[in-house]
């Protein structure tokens, strides 16, 4: 998936209104991504996203947080309170960036990534709504 094509994806299905608050919606979920997987796991998943995004995504702090659905929600809307004082629906944002996420990845590498989640987190990355090509291993 190119970067204009994810952008475009998570800006139709999160209803936000520009480019720009789409930018900063997925950066957010992104950097709290990124604390919730290891570094290797990380990289496997950057290597599969747009450059500008994985880039973002292999550089964020990685601890293995292991958040749940809350928490994670929780540090994404703390990130978007910071740039976005308009981000009122925060759940919504978060579907749509891991669903373009899930849409760029092998069927394998969704597996792996869903396995190093917290069962509330998992749900995100299946069921993918993207009209793509469905990616073999």
């Amino acid at each position: 998936m190119q970067l204009d094509e994810f952008y475009g994806h998570v800006q139709e299905r999160s209803h936000l209104d520009t480019r720009d608050r789409t930018e900063t919606a997925t950066a957010a979920v992104l950097d709290t991504l990124g604390e919730t997987l290891t570094q290797g796991q990380a990289e496997d998943v950057a290597r599969q996203l747009p450059p500008e995004l994985g880039d973002r995504l292999a550089d964020a702090t990685h601890d293995g947080a292991g958040y749940d659905r809350d928490d994670f929600t929780n540090r994404v809307s703390e990130r978007l309170q910071e740039d976005d004082p308009e981000s009122d629906d925060v759940a919504r944002y978060i579907e749509a960036v891991t669903d373009a996420i899930a849409a760029s990845l092998t069927m394998g590498e969704r597996e792996n990534l869903t396995a190093q989640l917290d069962a509330e987190l998992q749900p995100l990355f299946e069921g993918v709504t993207v009209d793509h090509d469905e990616r073999e291993q």
